[in-house]
């Protein structure tokens, strides 16, 4: 073809460069971590993004084709009841009220596409499509479609929002593509298993008891049994009128330290030559003895079909305790005068009346005297409110992150 007009063809040009741009334009890897639970690795977490950035704030508001991926490495592989407890926690904690309200269906929906436990290896994905939403995927298996483009962002708060999985987790998610030559190669290398490609597949299929009871001949004679007891009737919960709590500490200042027994001695990070604080006593036995934590002896799966009413509930009392747990924290003013700082995550089980059951470490800190303290306030802080009517069972499992930073 002869080109009687440069313009022309030099217009032609450029919007070819700009189409093979667009189609060739794919979300490229920002960072990689790996999450570990008492140093036990759960999965290894990955965020792809078409515009790289250490920001945190910028990669979740970005309107731009983005995707987050995990890989099981866990040998027992997660359950489903600790894989929707970690998503939806880290969403009450990181999002205001207003948008868990607006996103509760969405919530749900999202809940419910994993009704199986996940195992070593198995890949999760999901992938915004600007203006198309989120979709959601196991092992290239495709399970369902939230529409909303918000809940790409939802979800990527619990990674690097104020209060992620851990500040080390966050950290590594956001190194602008330099991350670590053996975690890539590793995490490239682990592929699923292909007889679960069935497994996940059914999990979109109707579960057998409702088609049985569909097919069943109406000539059967009647059967006389019990009737299942029936929920009572649920109240409308409504949203506080402060926003969610972030259980992290009020910037340095000075403090007054009531008494208390001596903290336990730690090791002394390195101390500021300007600041040489008194030898502390000699190591004694620490108090907070570490009890098996509640990922290693948990049932399998037979909590309740969340609603949108119960998950906002659920969350709103996560809420209620963090907040009360964050009064009760206090940074030590020795560990302030050594710059020690920490992150930490507790796994608390309260009874309906809101006293502890039990308390277990999911992550520690290298300070033992900010891991006492965290442990303490959790301690202080109880007994919490009761659990609301529209919580089910005899007793609640959250999470408690808590993170000593020094004001920059």
């Amino acid at each position: 073809m002869l080109w009687k007009n440069p313009l022309e063809l030099l217009t032609t040009l450029l919007l070819g460069l700009i189409l093979a741009a667009n189609v060739s334009a794919a979300p490229k890897l920002n960072g990689l971590s790996m999450h570990q639970e008492l140093g036990n690795e759960q999965f290894i977490g990955a965020l792809y993004s078409e515009a790289l950035s250490n920001d945190p704030d910028s990669l979740i508001n970005a309107s731009l084709p983005a995707r987050m991926e995990l890989k099981v490495v866990a040998p027992g592989g997660l359950t489903t009841r600790r894989f929707s407890r970690m998503w939806i926690e880290g969403m009450a904690i990181n999002n205001n009220n207003d948008l868990l309200t607006a996103q509760a269906d969405n919530m749900v929906k999202f809940d419910g596409l994993f009704k199986g436990t996940l195992a070593q290896n198995d890949h999760v994905v999901f992938s915004l499509t600007p203006g198309s939403g989120v979709d959601i995927s196991v092992n290239k298996v495709l399970l369902g479609n939230i529409p909303d483009d918000r809940f790409f962002g939802m979800l990527l708060r619990t990674w690097i929002g104020r209060v992620p999985l851990s500040s080390g987790y966050r950290a590594d998610l956001l190194k602008m593509g330099d991350v670590p030559g053996a975690l890539l190669s590793r995490y490239e290398s682990i592929s699923f298993d292909p007889a679960r490609v069935a497994v996940i597949s059914a999990w979109n299929k109707p579960k057998p008891a409702e088609t049985e009871v569909a097919a069943a001949p109406r000539s059967e004679p009647a059967r006389t049994r019990p009737e299942p007891a029936q929920p009572a009737a649920r109240p409308t919960v409504e949203a506080p009128a402060v926003a969610v709590p972030r259980v992290e500490l009020p910037p340095l200042q000075t403090e007054t330290t009531t008494a208390a027994a001596p903290a336990a001695a730690e090791p002394v990070a390195s101390t500021p030559a300007s600041s040489q604080p008194a030898a502390e006593p000699a190591p004694a036995a620490r108090e907070v003895a570490v009890v098996q934590p509640a990922a290693a002896v948990e049932e399998e799966d037979d909590a309740p079909v969340l609603t949108a009413q119960s998950l906002l509930a659920r969350q709103f009392y996560v809420s209620d305790v963090l907040r009360k747990i964050r009064s009760k924290v206090t940074y030590p003013r020795i560990s302030q005068e050594r710059g020690q700082e920490g992150s930490m995550r507790i796994a608390v089980t309260l009874d309906r009346n809101g006293n502890i059951l039990e308390m277990a470490w999911l992550e520690e800190s290298r300070h033992d005297r900010l891991n006492k303290e965290a442990w303490e306030a959790v301690r202080r802080a109880a007994p919490f409110p009761p659990m609301p009517d529209s919580l089910p069972g005899h007793s609640f499992e959250l999470t408690a992150p808590i993170s000593f930073e020094m004001q920059k």
